[in-house]
């Protein structure tokens, strides 16, 4: 008798286990979907506008690129001088 209720503790543990593993890497699979998601998000010509202080220290490429925005269309030329 004992070693049927040792056998059916050892089974419950066995499940709960299991279930907390898939559990906890279903919430793993959520979040590198909202990465995914993040990547794929573009910005707004608004949210690309460089401030005045980038603009002022003459970082304006540097701003764009830390921000996640689209090089200038004259980067190249800024670049050459």
């Amino acid at each position: 008798m004992k070693n049927i209720k040792r056998l059916a503790v050892l089974f419950v543990l066995i499940i709960f286990t299991v279930a907390a593993i898939l559990w906890l890497n279903s919430s793993n699979d959520k979040k590198d979907a909202s990465k995914e998601e993040g990547v794929l998000e573009t910005k707004t010509p608004k949210d690309c506008e460089i401030p005045a202080f980038a603009k002022a220290i003459g970082h304006e490429d540097k701003w764009l690129l830390h921000n996640g925005c689209p090089p200038r269309k004259d980067a190249k030329k800024n670049q050459a001088k």
